[in-house]
């Protein structure tokens, strides 16, 4: 019985979208026929086959699914959102290191809906996607993990948290030397700001950046091979939004908060070793 359910449901498309249909709510033929496009010579035969298998109950013509049906459709539902996740991006999903993400997420990867996968032309390699930046710019609220630098991060988070967006910032230790080092004004920026909290990652992070906001949910994974390219999976989902909070809370699980002061402290700690060391080459 459970092979011919399994043929019942998926060797027709027609009759997945009609139970996925009446999971909503019951309907009646004219209405099935309306929302389907369909005539009641094409879609009665899917009825009467469901009928058969006591998926479906008629009740004074409306259409309801029955428990079984019922049962198989709410499990049903996150089975075919998986597929249509990784279908809509294939050559990218196929080709993207997954183990990072832990298995409670990676069960629940529906709830990342459709994706825009934004990757910049040749001409604009260094340049932030203009959807993701109308995104965060529109944000209240911004977690960003990231175990990678980008120049024009340390501007673009500071400009955000002065204008009143609250930032969390988890970075990988050689991300924030490079903040504190490379750009002290937008660093002394971040650190002064009420608006802003500063993370370091006690671990390497895999993942290189997860951007969740009240807007949008931004991830940059990694190749099989370790390497990486410049492109952004993008997901303006609800339940996406919450995926993409489960995931950089479960990452924040190895972080410290920065304390600027101690910090530069560290810094210059280490150049000092590093010119004594240089000292004593010469």
């Amino acid at each position: 019985m459970r092979q011919s359910l399994i043929n019942l449901i998926f060797f027709s498309e027609r009759r997945k979208e009609l139970l996925l249909l009446l999971r909503e709510e019951p309907r009646d033929i004219d209405t099935i026929k309306e929302l389907l496009n369909v005539d009641a010579g094409s879609i009665q035969p899917h009825i009467q086959k469901m009928k058969d298998a006591q998926l479906l109950i008629e009740d004074k013509k409306v259409y309801r699914l029955s428990e079984i049906g019922n049962i198989i459709v709410e499990n049903l539902k996150p089975f075919l959102s998986a597929i249509e996740v990784f279908e809509v991006n294939n050559d990218y999903w196929k080709t993207r290191d997954l183990t990072q993400i832990p298995d409670f997420l990676l069960e629940r990867i529906d709830e990342l809906g459709h994706c825009e996968l934004l990757e910049p032309d040749v001409e604009h390699m260094l340049e932030t996607p203009k959807s993701f930046m109308d995104n965060i710019l529109s944000s209240k609220e911004v977690l960003t993990l990231v175990s990678y630098f980008h120049p024009e991060s340390p501007s673009l988070y500071a400009d955000l948290a002065e204008k009143g967006t609250r930032v969390t910032l988890c970075m990988t230790e050689n991300v924030i030397v490079r903040l504190f080092s490379s750009f002290p004004d937008e660093a002394e920026r971040l650190s002064k700001n009420e608006n802003s909290k500063i993370f370091v990652c006690q671990k390497p992070s895999s993942i290189p950046s997860i951007v969740v906001t009240d807007r949008f949910l931004s991830l940059k994974l990694p190749e099989n091979d370790g390497k990486l390219r410049d492109q952004l999976l993008i997901s303006t989902e609800e339940r996406a939004l919450n995926w993409g909070r489960e995931l950089f809370w479960h990452c924040m699980k190895v972080a410290e908060p920065v304390e600027a002061k101690t910090f530069f402290q560290v810094m210059a700690g280490r150049q000092s070793v590093c010119s004594n060391r240089s000292i004593n080459t010469d």
